[in-house]
């Protein structure tokens, strides 16, 4: 009991067990002051550039790497040589304005199906291109949108085995024209 009493003493006497919570106050007011005082934003970003535009063009393949997520080991392997080997004419993509696609393939194996129809999952912010063939509709996440005056593009192929992702293939392309 004389030690509580004790220790409620020292503290009233002890300017220094105040301090923290001034601080606190302190910035409190100040950062409730700055926000306050943001600057307006002027200005207009333009127009929003046409992701169809963009995709339009032939596409040639210049990387191709794997992911394996059930590999303790989370390492990104380059298998490009796959598909490239300095001789024969890499794959290529094909998207047209009518909206379909086309395929020319070489060597390795082909992930695209032999051409067909394409399309986004949302024209105005799409997340995936999607490649309808006759059989099936082929789904890719994109590594960016593409712009019409981009020289890079890049979509992955998620591939799962019974719900569980497995493998990540990723397909980088540089446009031809």
């Amino acid at each position: 009991m004389k030690r509580a009493a004790a220790s409620k003493t020292l503290q009233k006497m002890n300017p220094h067990h105040y301090i923290p919570r001034l601080l606190v106050i302190i910035t409190i007011g100040f950062g409730t002051f700055f926000a306050g005082c943001k600057p307006e934003t002027n200005g207009d970003l333009g127009e929003p550039f046409d992701k169809v535009k963009g995709l339009l063009g032939t596409w040639e393949l210049q990387a191709f790497t794997q992911q394996d997520l059930n590999s303790p080991i989370k390492e990104t392997r380059d298998l490009s040589e796959f598909y490239l080997d300095g001789t024969v004419t890499p794959l290529q993509l094909t998207f047209r304005e009518d909206r379909t696609y086309s395929v020319a393939i070489e060597l390795g194996k082909n992930y695209f199906g032999e051409g067909g129809t394409w399309g986004f999952d949302d024209e105005l912010y799409p997340t995936f291109l999607e490649l309808t063939t006759n059989n099936d509709t082929l789904s890719y996440n994109l590594g960016g949108m593409v712009r019409d005056f981009d020289q890079a593009f890049s979509i992955e192929y998620r591939r799962n085995c019974n719900g569980t992702p497995t493998n990540i293939y990723t397909f980088e392309f540089n446009r031809l024209n």
